[in-house]
């Protein structure tokens, strides 16, 4: 009887520790600029998992400056904050079960001195941006040697990995189809698309999960999705 119950203390507490590290973290706070206390509309967060600095999750802030990142796992990550004109800020965390929604305060970013002394007028396009379940990139952002085809910016996107067979995996996910302007390049080919479509004349990718083509008709998750990356095409370059 003794034994049937150690053994059934040690389920229990192996099936809570499995069960605490898969629950989903929030991760929230707000961003203002150093000097002015105003809040930093529209900076871009991003959670970069490590060792390997691989993008996790991102988001801008809102028009007061505040940020949410639901659905985090459990562990180790670097949170990193960019804005126009402001150095950029990096803060460590640990992510635990225990404390599910993680408030990281108010971060307050320091003007870039550099900038301010070369008067730079121009905007850089922000890597990354989240829109609901879908990551959008911008292509200016990146830089790639003149004439690079697709398979060049893949490599530089933040979550991208490509093996050496040419598959391609995005946050984890394996990469099924490319498509230019909602529609399938080469039949949705990867690696066709890879090593054929020019980067000069990319505007920019977003990348998501596409439902089957029954789920859209009838309006039924069925579980079929397949993860794709949509790229737009510069204007006068159909």
């Amino acid at each position: 009887m003794k034994k049937v119950i150690i053994g059934t203390v040690l389920l229990l507490t192996t099936t809570l520790s499995v069960f605490s590290q898969t629950k989903n973290i929030t991760v929230a706070g707000s961003v203002i600029e150093d000097d002015t206390k105003e809040p930093a509309v529209q900076a871009t967060v991003q959670l970069l998992s490590l060792p390997d600095s691989a993008f996790a999750a991102g988001i801008a802030t809102t028009a007061q400056g505040y940020f949410t990142l639901p659905k985090v796992k459990a562990g180790k990550y670097v949170l990193k904050v960019s804005y126009i004109g402001f150095q950029p800020t990096m803060l460590p965390l640990q992510l635990s079960a225990q404390n599910p929604n993680k408030n990281v305060g108010t971060l307050a970013l320091k003007t870039d001195a550099v900038m301010l002394a070369e008067a730079v007028v121009t905007a850089e396009a922000p890597q990354v941006t989240v829109s609901e379940d879908t990551l959008m990139y911008n292509s200016s952002a990146y830089r790639t040697p003149e004439g690079a085809m697709l398979e060049e910016l893949v490599k530089k996107l933040p979550g991208a990995e490509i093996d050496d067979d040419g598959n391609v995996k995005i946050n984890g996910k394996d990469l099924k189809k490319i498509m230019v302007d909602g529609n399938e390049f080469f039949g949705g080919d990867v690696k066709t698309g890879l090593k054929n479509l020019p980067v000069d004349m990319i505007d920019r990718l977003k990348t998501y999960d596409k439902k089957s083509d029954l789920a859209r008709i009838t309006g039924i998750d069925d579980g079929e999705e397949e993860t794709v990356l949509d790229l737009t095409v510069k204007k006068g370059m159909n």
